[in-house]
């Protein structure tokens, strides 16, 4: 399943461009706009920052890790009608990111969805809370905040990497359609804890939950998920 996820963004940069981080994005329905991955804009440099927080509603844009561990914006829908602006503020140790699609009110129709892979730096916390409809997650070395907005959510984790917790936040009000998880072997070292929704689905096929926890879990890190409709758990092994 994450080949699968991996394999899907490649065939999707292939046919889209880079966004901007900026006050406006290019027009992506102007005919002779290149019909591959072009860099548009400097990427971010991740410099010294305890905080980074991700928010807006553009349910396409993609954040990629550059060679060089800065951030990298792409336009992951695609609609070539849609247009996308990335704003980058820099507020001492924070730095903050807003996603947004231009006319989101005037057209939905999303052909595409936001992959986030955050530049491997100690940050102290990742916060998300744009109205994305899925973010797809690799693992990062900071502790991870993903607020529910009926969105689905997918992490991708290196069991032996992965030293951080990460907090799906949900409620009653504001559930997360579909959780999943892919480690890439069975972990030994994390814990799960789970506070699902009543009536909610848990797909475990390789049997790596045990009594609302990783069989081996040792505390720490935790991955809390707070109120989802579906949760579904796998491992490469």
């Amino acid at each position: 399943m994450k080949r699968a996820i991996i394999i899907h963004f490649v065939m999707l940069m292939s046919v889209v461009g880079l966004s901007a981080c900026a006050t406006a994005a290019p027009n992506t329905s102007d005919p002779s706009a290149p019909d591959r991955p072009e860099k548009m804009y400097e990427d971010v440099a991740v410099e010294d920052f305890k905080q980074v927080n991700i928010g807006g509603n553009a349910s396409s844009i993609v954040i990629r890790r550059s060679e060089s561990e800065n951030f990298e914006f792409y336009n992951g829908d695609l609609n070539p009608a849609h247009t996308y602006t990335v704003f980058c503020d820099k507020d001492g140790e924070t730095l903050n990111i807003e996603l947004m699609m231009d006319n989101l009110e005037n057209d939905n129709d999303i052909l595409g969805s936001p992959m986030i892979d955050i530049p491997q730096n100690e940050f102290e916390k990742i916060e998300i809370t744009g109205k994305f409809g899925q973010v797809s997650l690799y693992t990062i070395n900071s502790d991870v905040v993903i607020h529910a907005n009926d969105s689905l959510v997918n992490l991708n984790l290196e069991s032996d990497h992965l030293n951080h917790n990460i907090t799906l936040d949900g409620s009653e009000s504001d559930t997360f359609r579909s959780v999943s998880v892919y480690f890439d072997k069975f972990p030994d070292n994390i814990k799960m804890d789970l506070n699902l929704i009543q009536g909610s689905t848990i797909n475990d096929p390789q049997d790596i939950l045990k009594e609302k926890g990783l069989e081996s879990g040792s505390g720490k890190p935790v991955i809390s998920v707070n109120y989802t409709q579906e949760i579904n758990i796998y491992s490469e092994e």
